[in-house]
């Protein structure tokens, strides 16, 4: 199993923590913490034998993930700025101020369990975002391209809508997202479909502004 520990602490001090195998990871972990400064935000690693220590500090706050040295380090730190978003999206972090060690364990540790299950499908988390880059690549070019033909003074509302479109397209792959364990097949095949779409159509647009700039669907007078 990739990611095995994950803990969030406060200064030097573990408020809630979570292993999904059994291990001493305390101490070496406690060895980490006395060594990081929680007040900079920072991202760092630590190779200790077979494992990596992944460190993450934001808000105050450090959040830390021991996984095995082959694990993607980019989705374990996707996995650590996840944590930190969850953490710090309610009142837990007015409570850890004055929290003892641990004290918040009943409160978030079945969050850090939840995130542990989610990402260690690492394939096809990594699967997922490596499109959603392909999709958001794509889609930055062309919107490059679309800003330099309208520097040339040409009003193209209908090539506005086409990329508020592909916004809403956007936004529909990342909610049907929490379907991919068991639509991850279809869902992959489905997305290169329309990006394979959404560059047809935009290439399209913008070959016929180019052509009906150039005049070639103006009627010629005899």
């Amino acid at each position: 199993m990739p990611l095995l520990y994950t803990c969030v602490a406060c200064n030097s001090s573990v408020l809630a923590d979570h292993a999904d195998v059994v291990g001493n990871f305390e101490a070496a972990t406690q060895q980490v913490l006395d060594r990081t400064d929680s007040s900079k935000p920072c991202r760092h690693t630590f190779n200790v034998k077979q494992y990596k220590y992944l460190v993450l500090t934001k808000g105050g706050f450090t959040f830390l993930a021991i996984a095995d040295q082959d694990y993607p380090l980019r989705i374990c730190f996707a996995f650590l700025e996840k944590v930190s978003e969850r953490f710090q999206s309610g009142t837990l972090p007015q409570r850890a101020m004055t929290a003892k060690p641990y004290e918040l364990r009943r409160d978030f540790s079945p969050v850090l369990s939840s995130l542990l299950v989610q990402y260690n499908k690492s394939q096809e988390v990594d699967s997922m975002a490596n499109l959603h880059s392909e999709v958001d690549e794509v889609r930055g070019v062309m919107a490059k391209n679309i800003e330099k033909v309208m520097e040339k003074g040409e009003k193209l509302s209908r090539l506005e809508e086409r990329t508020a479109e592909l916004d809403a397209n956007a936004s529909q792959f990342k909610r049907t997202g929490v379907q991919l364990q068991r639509r991850m097949w279809w869902r992959n095949q489905k997305m290169k479909i329309v990006l394979v779409g959404t560059v047809t159509v935009i290439l399209t647009i913008i070959i016929l502004v180019i052509c009906w700039q150039k005049g070639v669907f103006k009627k010629k007078k005899y």
